[in-house]
C-alpha cells in the first residue's frame, strides 16, 4: 500500500522487528497496516507468530528495527524516549491479561492511577474516575477495596483505568484470558463500546469470540500479516 488511508488513526508502512540478542531474530517482517479512528479490530494468531510485538509496537511500547508508524499523521517511528512516553501518556490507554491492581486500594484509587502525570484538580480527578467507573458498570464499587473484586470486576476496573483520561487509544492484551465464557464476552463488548467514547481499540487475543464484536480482524502467523477478514 503507498501513502495513507483516508481516515487512518494509526498507518504502518514497512513496519518490522528484528532483535539480535541472544541471537538475531526476526519476530516481525514488514508490513503495512491501517486503522481507522474509532474502530475496534482484533489482532489474533498461534502464540509466539508476534501479534503481541505488533500492539507494543503500536502503543509505542517498544519501537520498529525498521518502518514508519504514523498516528494521526504523525511519526512515532524513531521519537525520543521522552516523547515516546508523553505520547503513551496522553493517547493510549493499555489493559493488560492481568488487571495489575494495588490489592488495597480502592477501586476509584486504581482507576486514578490513569491520570498520573495529568494537571488535574481533585475534583476534577473524582469526577473522571466517577464517570470511567459509570461506563464499566462499578460506580457502586467505587469504595471497595480492590482485593476484594471478582476477576470480572478487576478486570472491568482495569478497563475504567485505561478509559479514564480519554485515550485516542486501547490496547487490550489478552483481556479474556483466565475468564468464564459470560464474563468473558462481556468484557470483549465492554472493550469494543469503548469506540462509542471516540477510542480506537486493537484486542489482542486468541479469543475466536472477538471477531463478534470487532470491526475487522488482522491474522498474523510466523511474524507476518497473512490475513485481513472484516465481520
Amino acid at each position: 500500500m503507498a501513502g495513507t488511508v483516508s481516515g487512518s488513526l494509526v498507518a504502518l508502512r514497512g513496519v518490522g522487528m528484528e532483535v539480535s540478542e541472544p541471537v538475531a531474530t526476526r519476530i516481525l517482517h514488514p508490513l503495512d497496516l491501517d486503522i481507522a479512528a474509532a474502530t475496534a479490530v482484533a489482532v489474533v494468531g498461534p502464540s509466539g507468530a508476534g501479534k503481541t510485538t505488533l500492539a507494543s509496537l503500536i502503543g509505542a511500547l517498544q519501537q520498529p528495527t525498521e518502518g514508519s508508524y504514523r498516528f494521526d499523521g504523525k511519526e512515532i517511528a524513531g521519537m525520543s524516549r521522552a516523547g515516546l512516553a508523553e505520547f503513551r501518556a496522553r493517547d493510549v490507554g493499555f489493559v493488560f491479561q492481568h488487571s495489575h491492581l494495588i490489592e488495597e486500594r480502592s477501586v476509584t484509587a486504581n482507576v486514578e492511577l490513569g491520570l498520573v502525570g495529568a494537571d488535574l484538580s481533585r475534583a476534577e480527578r473524582a469526577d473522571l474516575c466517577t464517570t470511567a467507573l459509570e461506563w464499566v458498570g462499578l460506580a457502586a464499587l467505587a469504595a471497595r477495596r480492590s482485593g476484594f473484586l471478582s476477576g470480572g470486576e478487576r478486570h472491568r476496573v482495569a478497563i475504567a483505568r485505561a478509559l479514564v483520561k480519554s485515550p485516542r487509544l486501547i490496547i487490550a492484551d489478552e483481556p479474556t484470558a483466565a475468564l468464564d465464557q459470560e464474563t468473558g464476552r462481556g468484557i470483549l463488548e465492554l472493550l469494543a463500546n469503548a469506540t462509542v467514547h471516540g477510542a480506537t481499540v486493537i484486542l489482542v487475543t486468541h479469543d475466536p469470540r472477538a471477531a463478534e464484536y470487532v470491526d475487522a480482524v488482522h491474522r498474523i502467523v510466523d511474524g507476518r500479516l497473512v490475513d485481513e477478514a472484516h465481520s
